[in-house]
């Protein structure tokens, strides 16, 4: 019995810390805007697909490159990070 509860409470726990993650895709734009640009920059052409940060030219939300490399997606990474990167511009 005392195990069930056990169990019961874990599951509960991760469903909830699941649906606090999830948030909406306004939130992670939101995010992506508030974040401090200092000491960071953009790095186009080197996103893996899904994994892009925040709107470009081509889509309106982060996670949303459809293939690797895409131009017009970037990641936010270090500056003077993206220069030392394969296929990478600054924007």
């Amino acid at each position: 019995m005392k195990k069930n509860r056990v169990v019961s409470s874990a599951i509960a726990g991760v469903l909830a810390l699941g649906l606090m993650a999830a948030g909406s895709p306004s939130s992670a734009v939101e995010k992506m805007e508030g974040m401090s640009p200092e000491g960071m920059e953009k790095c186009f052409g080197v996103a893996k697909a899904g994994m892009n940060d925040c709107k470009s030219g081509m889509h309106d939300c982060k996670g949303k490159a459809r293939a690797n490399g895409e131009k017009d997606s970037f990641v936010l990474v270090p500056k003077g990070t993206c220069d030392k990167i394969v296929g990478g511009k600054v924007g």
